[in-house]
């Protein structure tokens, strides 16, 4: 009897205990960083004005703030292939710095230091984000580079979400209604080719990239309309 009391008890505990993982697990605090990038052709004769101007607009659509560059291209001619965005780390780029030292220090600690796209060549240039307070921060670089047979769009982006805590399952219960981070994510980039494929009436075609571009917000059905 006694035996089976102690079972019991046993038991009773290490059900405790994996609940009480459980819970830990769902509240622990967590912080993620992931890069995107994604490259996109569209064959056209539109001008340059066209393809920068729908990019900026589609690019507008759900980012809070954008930062754009056109650098004179005088003289330069239009090459037979597109470019492509080279990464920049900041810490490298600045060493023998005190603030490339200092950024050193902070990536040793295990602080993220976000690369930054370099997009020479390009036609158009922009650095635009999203953040929603506490919950999750989009920084997208976007290059335009125009070749012989029309233009090729470069993006790449930093990520950067949190979770966890008691204050994820109020963000989870507002991501169920009005979508993800991430969702929000592939839509800012899906709503630049689309721009673009509206004001050229071109086909963008999708080239190369990472991660895979995934759902979007229920929204965005709403919004295509």
């Amino acid at each position: 009897m006694q035996k089976s009391i102690h079972v019991t008890v046993a038991v009773a505990a290490v059900l405790i205990l994996a609940g009480c993982g459980s819970v830990n697990s769902t509240l622990a605090k967590r912080h993620e960083t992931v890069e995107h990038y994604h490259v996109f052709q569209v064959k056209t004769r539109a001008t340059p004005d066209a393809v920068i101007k729908a990019t900026a607009d589609g690019l507008a659509r759900n980012t809070n703030s954008v930062v754009q560059n056109r650098p004179l291209q005088m003289g330069a001619k239009v090459p037979e292939t597109a470019g492509r965005f080279q990464l920049v780390d900041p810490a490298a780029a600045l060493g023998g710095t005190s603030l490339g030292a200092i950024m050193a220090m902070q990536g040793g600690a295990g602080a993220s230091i976000p690369r930054v796209a370099k997009c020479d060549g390009a036609v158009w240039t922009s650095r635009a984000n999203r953040s929603v307070s506490g919950s999750d921060n989009l920084t997208l670089y976007t290059c335009i580079y125009r070749y012989k047979d029309g233009y090729e769009l470069n993006m790449y982006a930093v990520f950067q979400k949190a979770s966890g805590g008691l204050s994820g399952l109020a963000r989870d219960a507002v991501a169920s209604a009005i979508g993800t981070p991430e969702e929000w994510t592939n839509k800012t980039i899906l709503d630049m080719a689309r721009s673009v494929e509206s004001a050229t009436g071109a086909k963008v075609e999708y080239v190369e990239g990472q991660p895979e571009i995934g759902a979007v917000p229920k929204v965005d059905q709403l919004t295509q309309r």
